[in-house]
């Protein structure tokens, strides 16, 4: 009863928030508009998809603005290291996705804008919407944060796919025959690149990440057999002083990472944890390309 009243106090505070805060603008003039986001509170791989998405769209000749909010700073370090060198697609931290997105589109540099979440931002008027669907459209209070794992209801956004309402592209991630899938394709030696040998090879995990179980689902998929777990809040600034206490107490045994713990260490950790077995797990985005080509 407990959770249910605070899942009714959540949705209270949703409701009041986009109602004095989050009321609908204007459409951009310029740039097109792309969300990508997910009813899930985390963990439903929108930045995967978006780093997929912006290399799509840089390949088609397409200037590419990437807006990311500032408090996932990791997530932010990690999307500008993936787009170090590419003169196509830049990356932006903000606090306001529709503020920067006009900002942006009044200077004409970019063909399109695409915001990694923002799909709880009901401002951003006039976007292609990508949702990531793992499961079935919530509907109900007892679904919500935190007597669940979603951020609002079905009803709170306008799904249908006619003229006047903004587009949606529904890609279902799990089931039988998903629409896109994330896997693991390799996984790295942190400083010389030497790929983990998945022959009889067990490592432990270490992750501060949105869902660390589906994380360590798809590192068995990759061939990897899980030691211990050590999980800590997403987007958390002390993962590199609680990775080092947890190397110091286990200091010939063999850990994995993501790329987005990997870019909360700081060059103090690297400098001394450089004879560490540390291995970074990569992940790439599947998507078919008669799905990619209907997109847009």
């Amino acid at each position: 009863m407990l959770r249910l009243f605070l899942a009714l106090c959540y949705r209270a505070v949703y409701l009041l928030h986009h109602a004095l805060c989050l009321r609908p603008g204007a459409p951009l003039e310029h740039s097109k508009l792309i969300v990508v986001g997910s009813f899930r509170t985390g963990g439903a791989g929108k930045t995967p998809f978006c780093i997929w998405l912006c290399k799509h769209l840089a390949a088609q000749g397409k200037t590419v603005a990437l807006l990311a909010h500032e408090y996932a700073f990791d997530e932010i370090k990690m999307l500008r290291q993936k787009f170090a060198g590419n003169e196509s697609v830049q990356v932006f931290a903000t606090r306001n996705r529709y503020r920067l997105a006009h900002k942006l589109d009044k200077s004409c540099k970019f063909d399109c804008i695409v915001c990694d979440d923002g799909f709880e931002d009901s401002r951003l008027v006039g976007a292609t919407t990508i949702l990531l669907l793992w499961e079935s459209i919530p509907t109900k209070i007892s679904e919500l944060w935190p007597c669940g794992g979603m951020r609002s209801l079905a009803k709170d956004h306008d799904l249908d796919h006619d003229k006047s309402s903004p587009m949606v592209r529904i890609l279902r991630c799990e089931g039988g025959n998903p629409a896109i899938r994330f896997v693991i394709d390799k996984v790295l030696h942190f400083y010389s690149g030497k790929e983990f040998v998945k022959k009889n090879a067990k490592a432990n995990i270490v992750c501060g990440l949105g869902n660390p179980e589906r994380f360590c689902s798809d590192l068995q998929d990759f061939g990897i057999e899980i030691g211990h777990k050590f999980f800590f809040k997403d987007h958390s600034k002390a993962f590199a002083a609680q990775f080092e206490k947890i190397i110091q107490n286990r200091p010939q045994e063999t850990f994995v990472i993501s790329e987005k713990d990997a870019a909360r260490l700081p060059a103090e950790f690297i400098q001394k944890n450089e004879k560490s077995q540390i291995f970074v797990a990569s992940q790439t985005t599947e998507i078919s390309t008669e799905i990619a080509q209907n997109l847009f």
